[in-house]
């Protein structure tokens, strides 16, 4: 199979900049075209202190961006990517727009949790796996 089409899924958390030096280094050695996704989660926002679930999620899209471009700008200043920013279950919005970008490869991260911790946090990951049309490179990282 070719892989002319990456699609990275990338989330706020510190291991993304290794998520994506991984899928940079997969699409460089595939001379594949390459696009970034990350995924604003409102789907169950809770308000407090004053603050409502709109303001709440402005907030969240616009920290979502945010750490997507600092990614961008560390990791892929020499390479040409598509952005995504979308908003909803991570799993589903990831799906969505590998779909709509005609993604050959998915690449994302999971983290290395155990026990109860996995079966409380559930895991995109997992998610994504189950339901995925295309292959999903799984770059393990450390919680």
């Amino acid at each position: 199979m070719n892989y002319k089409r990456i699609l990275i899924a990338i989330d706020e958390e510190s291991s993304a900049e290794n998520v994506a030096k991984k899928g940079l280094q997969l699409g460089k050695q595939l001379k594949a075209e390459i696009a970034v996704v990350s995924v604003a989660d409102t789907t169950a926002l809770l308000s407090e202190g004053g603050v409502t679930p709109d303001e709440m999620a402005d907030i969240i899209r616009k920290d979502t961006r945010e750490s997507q471009k600092k990614i961008l700008d560390n990791v892929f200043r020499d390479y040409e990517v598509a952005q995504f920013v979308e908003e909803g279950k991570p799993h589903e919005s990831i799906l969505k727009v590998a779909s709509e970008w005609n993604a050959d490869i998915l690449v994302m991260g999971t983290m290395a949790r155990r026990g109860l911790s996995q079966v409380l946090m559930g895991s995109v990951s997992e998610k994504v796996i189950k339901n995925s049309d295309i292959p999903v490179f799984i770059v393990t990282t450390e919680e």
